[in-house]
């Protein structure tokens, strides 16, 4: 079993599978209505930003929370911007409609979302969410044991190996 990156996060009995960028590809391919979250994080290198914005490229819509949105709008990028509290409540309501009216969405990525911030958000659509066929998937850099699916632990030091397992991911998603 993977360690929590933040050894404070007691998940319960139910922990998030580790995955590989192929497998987490494979689900997003398949999900009939994906949402990535992005947050701050993803500014920390303008490459993260080309990630997100290749998936929203993908046909996968974009819930921006935090100040993640000025990355898109700096690359002249519309997407959606949700305060990320407001958001996790509206995926865990059964009556909302998604941000596109087409209802609610069954695989939540998140990316770039403060650690603390992101484990809450994943614990509570975990545990409180009435559809329960949402997955939720973590292509963060960190194990996060309240999604359903994560990828492992990077340590710092070692970006060029999370970038990898990102382009791996990208290749991996056909939509």
């Amino acid at each position: 079993m993977e360690t929590a990156f933040d050894v404070a996060n007691i998940p319960g009995p139910d922990t998030g599978e580790v995955v590989s960028p192929e497998v987490a590809g494979s689900y997003i391919s398949n999900a009939r209505r994906p949402l990535l979250i992005t947050g701050s994080e993803i500014l920390r290198d303008g490459f993260f930003v080309e990630i997100a914005i290749e998936m929203l490229n993908m046909g996968i819509p974009i819930a921006a929370t935090g100040h993640s949105i000025k990355g898109f709008v700096e690359r002249g990028y519309n997407v959606n911007y949700y305060n990320l509290h407001e958001l996790t409540n509206c995926l865990r309501d059964p009556e909302w409609k998604g941000m596109d009216g087409a209802g609610n969405y069954d695989l939540v990525i998140i990316f770039g979302i403060t650690y603390y911030y992101a484990s809450q958000m994943l614990s509570c659509i975990k545990n409180f969410a009435i559809e329960p066929l949402m997955r939720t998937l973590s292509i963060d850099r960190y194990y996060h044991p309240n999604a359903r699916m994560s990828f492992t632990n990077i340590p710092p030091g070692r970006e060029d190996e999370y970038k990898s397992l990102l382009k791996r991911l990208l290749d991996s998603i056909k939509r």
